[in-house]
C-alpha cells in the first residue's frame, strides 16, 4: 500500500510534466535566448516609457523584466522558478493593455507575437484562458479607438493567429509524447527498455536500505524460443512475445514494471512486496502462460528466477542472483519457478 500512493502520486507527477511549456521541456537554449531578447527589448521600452512621463507603465514593464530574470535564474540553477509564470504573462498582459490605451493603438501589434510567446510559456490550457483575456482586450481597445472594419480584421488576424499556433504547439506536445514513450518502452512488446532498468533498481535498493521496504525481481524467460524461432518462423516468434508479455502485464499490479532485457527475457520488478507474495505472482504468471494455447500443437511456457533485494547489494550482483535462480530453474526441466536462496 505504502509504494501504491507513492507510485501514483510519481505518476500524477509525470502527467503534470507531460502538460507544461514546450519551452520548458528539453533543452533551455531556445528558452534563456527568447527571454532574454525579450527581457532586453522590454527593458528598454520601460526605459522609453520612462523619458516620455509613462511612469506607471515603465515601472510594470521594470517589473516584468526583473521577475522574468528571476525565474530564469532559478531555471538555470536547476530550481523551481520563485514566480509563477501565470503571475509573469497576467503582468505582461497589463503592460501590453496599457501601452495600447495610453501610448499608441499600434501598439496593437505586439499582441502578436506575445500570443505565440504565451503558448509557449504556460500550459495549453492555461493559454487558452489568456487568449481569451487578450482577445477581449484588443477587441475593447481597437473598437473604440479604430473604425469597425479594421478592428474586426485585428480580431480576426489575432484570432488565427491564436488558433494556428494553438494547433501547431498541441501537435509539438503530442511529438514529445510519442518519442519519450517510444526512447523507453520496447515498441513489440510495450515493456519498458532495458535502459531504464538501472535507475528503477536503484530506488528500490534505496528504499530497502533507508526504509526497509522490498523489491522483489522476477527474471522470466520464454522456454526454448530459439527452437520456436526456426520451427515457426520469426513472426509466429514474435506473436509468442506479445502474448506472453500481455498476459503478464495482465496480471501485475499497476505499481509493478515490467522490462524486455533480451530477446526471450524479461525483468518483473515488483515493489513493496515479500518473497512469498512474489512466488505466488510468479506461479500464477507461470500457469497462465502455460495453459495458454498460443501455439498449435506445441507449449509455450516460461521459467522464473526470483531474487529479493537485499539492503546492501548491487544492481549487478541483484540481476545476478535471480539469473541463478533462473538458470535452477531451467536445468530443473523448465516451466518452472525458483528463488535465490539467502544465505545466514
Amino acid at each position: 500500500m505504502r509504494m501504491g500512493i507513492l507510485e501514483k502520486f510519481q505518476q500524477t507527477i509525470c502527467e503534470h510534466e507531460a502538460e507544461v511549456a514546450v519551452l520548458f521541456t528539453g533543452s533551455k537554449t531556445p528558452l534563456y535566448i527568447i527571454l532574454g531578447l525579450a527581457c532586453s527589448l522590454l527593458l528598454s521600452l520601460a526605459v522609453k516609457n520612462f523619458l516620455f512621463d509613462h511612469y506607471l507603465l515603465a515601472s510594470l514593464l521594470g517589473l516584468f523584466t526583473l521577475l522574468v530574470l528571476i525565474d530564469v535564474i532559478a531555471l538555470h540553477k536547476g530550481k523551481t522558478i520563485p514566480i509563477h509564470t501565470n503571475i509573469v504573462v497576467t503582468l505582461l498582459l497589463i503592460c501590453l493593455g496599457l501601452t495600447i490605451h495610453q501610448v499608441d493603438i499600434s501598439a496593437i501589434f505586439w499582441a502578436f507575437p506575445i500570443a505565440i510567446a504565451i503558448l509557449y510559456i504556460v500550459p495549453l490550457k492555461t493559454a487558452m484562458f489568456f487568449f481569451s483575456l487578450m482577445l477581449a482586450l484588443v477587441g475593447v481597445e481597437t473598437f473604440t479607438q479604430v473604425d469597425s472594419s479594421t478592428a474586426l480584421r485585428t480580431c480576426v488576424a489575432l484570432s488565427l493567429t491564436m488558433f494556428i499556433s494553438s494547433l501547431i504547439a498541441q501537435h509539438m506536445r503530442r511529438l514529445q509524447r510519442s518519442l519519450k514513450e517510444e526512447s523507453i518502452r520496447d515498441p513489440m512488446t510495450n515493456a519498458l527498455n532495458r535502459r531504464q532498468l538501472s535507475s528503477h533498481l536503484s530506488n528500490c535498493l534505496a528504499r530497502k536500505q533507508r526504509h526497509g521496504i522490498d523489491s522483489v525481481i522476477l527474471l522470466l524467460d520464454i522456454d526454448h524460443f530459439k527452437q520456436i524461432n526456426d520451427t515457426y518462423g520469426h513472426a509466429m516468434g514474435d506473436r509468442v512475445l506479445k502474448r506472453v508479455t500481455q498476459t503478464i502485464f495482465n496480471q501485475i499490479r499497476e505499481t509493478d514494471l515490467l522490462f524486455r532485457v533480451g530477446g526471450e527475457e524479461f525483468i518483473l520488478l515488483m515493489h513493496d512486496i515479500d518473497l512469498l507474495s512474489a512466488r505466488r505472482v510468479a506461479e500464477k504468471l507461470r500457469l497462465s502462460i502455460s495453459e495458454q494455447a498460443i501455439l498449435d500443437h506445441y507449449p509455450v511456457t516460461v521459467s522464473i528466477g526470483i531474487s529479493m533485494a537485499l539492503p546492501h547489494i548491487k544492481e549487478d550482483d541483484w540481476i545476478r542472483q535471480a539469473d541463478s535462480a533462473l538458470y535452477n530453474a531451467k536445468d530443473g526441466g523448465r516451466n518452472r519457478v525458483s528463488y535465490h536462496e539467502v544465505s545466514a
